[in-house]
């Protein structure tokens, strides 16, 4: 995974994720999405994208917090990765930011072992640390699942 690049910022509760941004499509604000019987616990549940059904990936559960402020999130990143497209719920969405080597660290070894699964650094920025997020890892770990029980 590179270190460098254009990412998006996005937040849940009181962290800071980056994303690498030339694999979001847009961004959606309050988004429908109907819950799904069966669906995996990472899936609240689908959306309808202009005709296409999309997971709606709970960001929380995917990265194994807790929902501590107990509000449902109001903005879905839509991503595309593994030719599989995917609305990632989150609390806010913040900048575009061009990181570079220097900024960059390995994640700390007290992270959640499902969080450290999905993020691979961090970037130790002035004013915040941005965990830096794998996303065909996020992806890749529900993707089977996720087709299993859109067809049935």
């Amino acid at each position: 995974m590179k270190h460098s690049g254009d990412y998006l910022t996005f937040s849940l509760g009181n962290l800071h994720f980056g994303i690498i941004a030339t694999d979001v499509l847009e961004l959606n604000k309050n988004l429908e999405v109907t819950h799904v019987p069966k669906s995996p616990d990472t899936v609240r549940g689908i959306t309808n994208l202009r005709g296409q059904l999309v997971p709606a990936i709970d960001m929380y559960q995917r990265l194994g917090m807790v929902n501590k402020n107990g509000h449902i999130e109001t903005i879905a990143i839509i991503l595309k990765s593994r030719a599989m497209i995917v609305a990632l719920l989150v609390d806010s969405v913040g900048e575009i930011l061009s990181l570079d080597e220097e900024t960059f660290e390995t994640p700390p070894s007290n992270f959640p072992e499902m969080s450290r699964e999905l993020v691979f650094g961090v970037h130790k920025l002035t004013d915040k640390l941005l965990l830096m997020l794998d996303h065909t890892k996020i992806i890749g770990g529900i993707q089977a699942s996720t087709k299993q029980f859109l067809l049935n």
